[in-house]
């Protein structure tokens, strides 16, 4: 080869690799290797090439279809699929590029979304799901896929994210949506044929957060607000660019959970929900232990006296974080040991987690995470003084004995590593002869801040941003933007947006635990996101969703959004699986998950299989007043009706004062008949109200009925 032609292949190698490096030719990522399309359909398949170039469409079955790139680079095209079955090839090409999708399977697609307990793995951070090592060492099932759409959060709607499809095999099942995999194995099961799932959710995350702008703005005419536009992006773009400049390192878990962990531990011993994540925090490090160690070295820094909201720290009372107080105060009296008091203005919540570690003369001698290093004062010192101070409740304020080794007669020092935000009360320091006020003169240093996670998200989707520095200036601090995960339409941006119009069969949703607060906007909400997402993807597919489960710490709304989702069976093509038989009621999320995705299954397998099955329990339609009774009918049903606890029916019945009793119950013919002796003329009924109730009420098959109010 001559030295002419050496260098033309080297100029044609060179630009061929340029050109495979920023390719012009995409497809969206879900036309990718493994996927499964939409059996006997017509399926779009669209992505983006230069302007005005044509693009080849080829299929291993017999397809060759062409299309032109629109003026901004877009193209769609439509193609048949066939019958069940695969492996068959793709190959998409223009004038220059060609990209081949192999082994592609027909098959049935369902998009399975919301927050937590859909999103629940088999190695989820906050519970285990149920199966999982037999599942992990035995799923065998190589025509079942799963892709995972990467967490994404914008303002405004994308057509880019990321996620591959993953066989069912062994521990690839790992990150999978476990209600999505056990819907997908009882579906494979009994039509033998590929599955695949869409898996699109994200963890506390408000229903607001998957529906589209256009459909928020005509709730917004009716009265809610969800405008959210560009300044609040601008503000968090701001943010963003000021946490960049620090280290961070994950939260070991939300205030909620140790919030949770507190109450389930002291209810149920047994079900030691907090030892999972007290290890973690225990384990934190935000490399400040130096300034609550090191004697004496607090005389520059900031003051502040209390009581005092520490998120007033930054002007615009937005702070939430980790910071070290310190403070010097004299002892005069050595003679029995002290008990340290806080007096709380306000409870940490979940948002606003509050714990504390105590140093005393420069040595960590208690924390409220209990950890490790200092267990020997645990067991020396640890005395709780609720029965002694009764005037002082658990929940308002930390009492703790401390022995009067720890400190010396004249000028002692005290530092408090505070993790979380909110109204701190009153401090003393007290024995038997001597009360020592806190209160003044606290000087304080910033550890960390929290804020949320950006490019890459996991539980609990908040990061501690270190502050390990002395040379941060914090004047530069911009005011903190609440956009996030939780705005209006920002995950449907993100995650949804982007997987219009692949064609799919239906959809799974299991959300309602955040909403539960705010239930009375969640029917009208949730009829607008399941219209929103027929009207984008231009068919009216069936959608199945869960009934959130019964939980203790919903303060009496768990019922009424319930209700909320009950009422949404109206809607055509809808069906709803009930779980108030398959609940925690100490943890929101239940680790039985292959009943909530079999019990899905069954409403496919009913709706849209054509199997013979029964795949609901008894739906309530009305009730019938006769004296001193009431008669509670039900839908029609292809099953009896079966009442599994005649102690505590779970029924209640009310007169116009709608003062519930609990109420006998019967079952007659296909209906239930209650009544009370507290109740001389009823008129209201309702069933399993509360935020932990039991099912009681099931038909033949084993389905239990879902709550509901005759009000």
């Amino acid at each position: 080869m001559n030295i002419y032609k050496i260098i033309v292949t080297l100029i044609y190698l060179i630009f061929s690799s340029c050109g495979k490096e920023n390719p012009n030719l995409e497809l969206n990522r879900l036309f990718s290797d493994g996927m499964v399309l939409q059996r006997n359909s017509t399926v779009p398949i669209w992505g983006n090439a230069m302007a005005g170039e044509n693009v080849n469409v080829k299929a291993s079955w017999g397809i060759d279809h062409f299309t032109t790139a629109d003026s901004n680079g877009l193209w769609k095209i439509f193609i048949q699929t066939q019958k069940e079955g695969g492996p068959f090839n793709i190959e998409v090409g223009s004038a220059e590029e060609k990209i081949v999708i192999s082994d592609v399977y027909f098959g049935e697609v369902w998009l399975a979304a919301g927050q937590s307990n859909m999103e629940m793995n088999f190695s989820y951070c906050c519970n285990t799901t149920d199966s999982s090592e037999n599942e992990l060492n035995n799923a065998d099932y190589s025509n079942i896929r799963m892709f995972n759409v990467k967490k994404n959060y914008l303002l405004n709607p994308t057509d880019q994210f990321e996620g591959s499809w993953i066989k069912a095999e062994k521990d690839q099942i790992k990150d999978f949506s476990a209600v999505a995999y056990f819907f997908a194995k009882n579906i494979h099961n009994k039509l033998n044929i590929p599955v695949g799932i869409i898996h699109s959710s994200w963890g506390g995350s408000d229903i607001e957060s998957w529906i589209s702008k256009k459909s928020l703005n005509n709730l917004e005419q009716k009265g809610m607000a969800f405008n959210w536009e560009q300044k609040q992006i601008d503000e968090y773009q701001k943010s963003i660019n000021w946490f960049s400049n620090f280290p961070s390192i994950k939260l070991p878990s939300g205030g909620f959970d140790l919030l949770l962990g507190t109450f389930t531990d002291k209810i149920d011993p047994t079900i030691q929900y907090n030892s999972f994540f007290l290890d973690k925090w225990r384990k934190l490090n935000l490399n400040d232990s130096q300034y609550a160690q090191t004697l004496n070295n607090f005389k520059d820094w900031k003051k502040i006296s209390f009581p005092y909201n520490l998120k007033r720290i930054f002007p615009n009372d937005d702070f939430q974080g980790v910071i070290i107080l310190k403070k010097s105060f004299e002892i005069s009296d050595l003679s029995s040991n002290y008990v340290f008091k806080i007096d709380e203005a306000s409870l940490g919540w979940a948002g606003e987690m509050r714990e504390y570690d105590i140093y005393i003369n420069g040595i960590k001698i208690w924390s409220t995470f209990g950890d490790d290093s200092n267990q020997t004062y645990h067991d020396k010192l640890g005395k709780n003084f609720k029965e002694k101070y009764k005037s002082y409740p658990f929940q308002l304020s930390l009492l703790q004995e401390f022995s009067k080794s720890l400190f010396k007669k004249g000028e002692n020092e005290i530092g408090i590593r505070v993790y979380g935000a909110g109204e701190i009360g009153t401090m003393y320091l007290e024995n038997d002869k001597q009360i020592i006020n806190l209160n003044e003169d606290w000087h304080y240093r910033i550890s960390a801040e929290e804020f949320r996670q950006t490019g890459s998200y996991s539980y609990p989707y908040l990061n501690y941003y270190l502050y390990d520095n002395d040379n941060i200036d914090f004047s530069k601090r911009p005011k903190l933007s609440s956009f996030g995960f939780s705005t209006p339409r920002s995950i449907f941006n993100g995650m949804v947006n982007p997987l219009v119009p692949y064609a799919i069969k239906g959809v799974l949703w299991y959300q309602g635990e955040n909403n539960a607060f705010r239930h009375q906007e969640y029917e009208s909400l949730f009829r607008t996101l399941i219209l929103d997402w027929r009207n984008l993807w231009g068919e009216e597919f069936p959608f199945y969703y869960v009934q959130i489960a019964p939980y203790f710490n919903y303060y009496n709304t768990n019922a009424f959004l319930r209700e909320a989702q009950r009422k949404i069976l109206d809607m055509p093509k809808t069906g709803m699986v009930v779980t108030l038989d398959i609940g925690e009621h100490y943890d929101i999320h239940p680790s039985n998950k292959h009943d909530v995705g079999y019990r899905l299954a069954q409403l496919a397998l009913k709706n849209e299989y054509g199997f013979p099955i029964v795949a609901t329990g008894p739906m309530y339609d009305s009730i019938k007043i006769n004296d001193d009774k009431a008669y509670i009918f039900f839908k029609p049903s292809e099953s009896g009706l079966v009442l599994k606890n005649v102690k505590n029916t779970q029924f209640e019945i009310a007169g116009n004062d709608k003062k519930y009793y609990l109420a006998r119950a019967s079952v007659i013919d296909d209906n239930i008949q209650v009544s009370s002796s507290q109740v001389k003329k009823p008129q209201f009924v309702r069933y399993a109200w509360s935020d932990t109730a039991s099912a009681t009420l099931f038909n033949e098959e084993g389905f239990p009925a879902s709550s509901f109010s005759s009000e």
